[in-house]
Order: structure tokens, then C-alpha cells, then sequence
């Protein structure tokens, strides 16, 4: 039975590794809701060209696939002397579980592969009226069409079933070891955009990646501008940050959401935003509010 690798990534990133006739793996980026994205490497056939006309197919282990993807058959991602040559840096990680690839899984992809083979795309081409171009339309018979579908979502199920059995594989400590590999990686980019600014002849080398580094640290520096959303204070209408806790111009404090605020009435809605002058209600007409 064939085994399966699993990369993990903790960054918002996606990563794309073209793998010769192998051919291009993206590692996605990590969603908001989840702890890491998942990138489930199967073994890949690989055609090869044996001489005469003649062809094979060969099946490339999935364990040095992922090696390739994450980088660590090679220093290509070094970009500098003493930094880590691997894409681990960048929040990437091949994580220890090899988990079998369920049997069911390897007859419908082979399955699938065996009806394609036969039955190669069959196209006719039309000078379309309007752009003069010669267009591609598929005429194979619309059984054909249908199964193909039916077997390319019978094998799309199975991945997404098995890759979630994959999800539980990855062990805390693998999570914890990618995060402070992207940490450590995020502090030197920071700290190397900070030495590029100094210099008014190096400022144009600061580039996204110094510019992700430093906001995925929360950090603002003056060559990574962060937009912020702006809301109006309830209480004195100065436009403040979203989520801040005091109102810089007013002093306001906002135990509440700001909506709940606004919905309350002018009474109530000062009493929760200056607790400590309740006492000084501005007057309204001649009488308290």
C-alpha cells in the first residue's frame, strides 16, 4: 500500500513548488478559522520517455515530493548567508505521520486514470463570428462527459475524506515548530527592513515580503503602512480606531460594543461612557437628561 505525506502551513500565504513532469503543488495558506492549512502529497505517475517511441510510467514516492516542496533536498531559499535554506522559514513544515493512502482511494484514482486514457479529449474547431478566432469545442459523446464527471467527484470525495483523517496526524508540537520557524524568519525581516531604511539608497529593496513580516508581528514601522478602519466615537464624534478600548479625544470608555452603545439612550449611553461623571449629566432644554 502507497503512503501519503502531509506538509502543514501556519502562514496566510500560499506557496507553489513546479516539480518537473511531476507537476506544480501549491501549499495553501492558512484560512482565519483554522490552526494550519494542509497539503496532502500523494505518489505521482510520472511519464518517461524510454526510447523508440516508447513510453513509461513511473510512480514518484510521496516523501520526496514533499522534501522538494518544502525545500529540503536544497538551499534554494537561503537568499543569505546563515539563513535557513529551506521554505520551514516561511512557516512551512513536513510533519512525521506517513499515513497509508486507503485502498479504496487507489482503485477510484486508477480507475479514473484508466478511463481518461481512453477516452482522449475529442475537439473540433470553429471560426467564431465575432473575434475571428479559432476556437476548441469539445464534441465527445455526452456519456463520455458524464462519467468522467462521475468519477472525478467520486475521487474528490475520497481525497477530502482522507485528508481530513490527515488534519488529525499533525501533533501539536509540529503547529508549535512551524510558527516559531515563521517567527523567527518575521523578527529577521523586520529587523532587516529596519536596517534598509536607514539607508536612503537601500529603501527601494524593501519589498512585500518585509511588509507581511511586519504585520503578521502587529508591528508598524514607517515603511509598512497598515490601513486601519476608523468609527465614530459615540460619545464626542472624533473618529477613532475600531477595537480600541478608550477614546483618545473624550476619554470614553467602551465596556460595550460600540452598536450596543448607540442604541442606548442619551442617559444611559453617558452613564457607560464616562462612569466617573454621572454626576455632571449635561443639561438639555433646562432640565437634567
Amino acid at each position: 500500500m502507497s503512503q501519503a505525506s502531509l506538509v502543514i502551513n501556519v502562514s496566510e500565504e500560499d506557496h507553489q513548488h513546479s516539480n518537473g513532469l511531476s507537476g506544480t503543488w501549491v501549499v495553501p495558506g492558512r484560512k482565519k478559522d483554522e490552526k494550519f492549512a494542509l497539503l496532502v502529497v500523494y505518489p505521482t505517475p510520472e511519464i518517461q520517455d524510454i526510447g523508440s517511441q516508447k513510453r513509461t510510467v513511473h510512480w514518484l514516492k510521496a516523501a520526496p515530493l514533499a522534501k522538494d516542496i518544502v525545500g529540503l533536498r536544497s538551499d534554494a531559499a537561503a537568499h543569505g548567508l546563515g539563513i535557513i535554506g529551506s521554505k520551514e522559514k516561511w512557516g512551512l513544515l513536513l510533519c512525521k505521520a506517513e499515513p497509508d493512502v486507503p485502498k479504496d482511494l487507489e482503485q477510484a484514482i486508477e480507475t479514473e486514470m484508466e478511463f481518461l486514457n481512453h477516452n482522449m479529449p475529442d475537439v473540433k474547431y470553429k471560426r467564431d463570428a465575432d473575434t475571428g478566432a479559432s476556437v476548441a469545442i469539445n464534441v465527445e459523446d455526452i456519456e463520455v462527459k458524464k462519467q468522467k464527471i462521475k468519477l472525478a467527484e467520486h475521487v474528490w470525495n475520497l481525497r477530502l475524506h482522507f485528508e481530513e483523517e490527515c488534519r488529525a496526524l499533525v501533533s501539536q508540537a509540529e503547529i508549535m515548530k512551524a510558527k516559531r520557524n515563521l517567527l523567527t524568519e518575521d523578527q529577521r525581516l523586520v529587523g532587516e527592513g529596519d536596517r534598509m531604511f536607514a539607508s536612503v539608497k537601500e529603501q527601494q529593496n524593501i519589498n512585500e515580503i518585509h511588509r507581511r513580516a511586519c504585520a503578521r508581528l502587529g508591528q508598524t514601522r514607517p515603511w509598512c503602512y497598515t490601513p486601519q478602519q476608523l468609527v465614530e466615537c459615540p460619545g464626542c464624534g472624533a473618529m477613532i480606531k475600531e477595537n480600541t478600548l478608550r477614546c483618545s479625544e473624550c476619554n470614553a470608555i467602551f465596556d460595550d460594543e460600540l452598536e450596543v452603545l448607540r442604541s442606548l439612550s442619551r442617559r444611559e449611553r453617558f452613564a457607560r461612557l464616562y462612569p466617573d461623571q454621572v454626576a455632571d449629566v449635561p443639561a438639555v432644554g433646562g432640565r437634567k437628561a
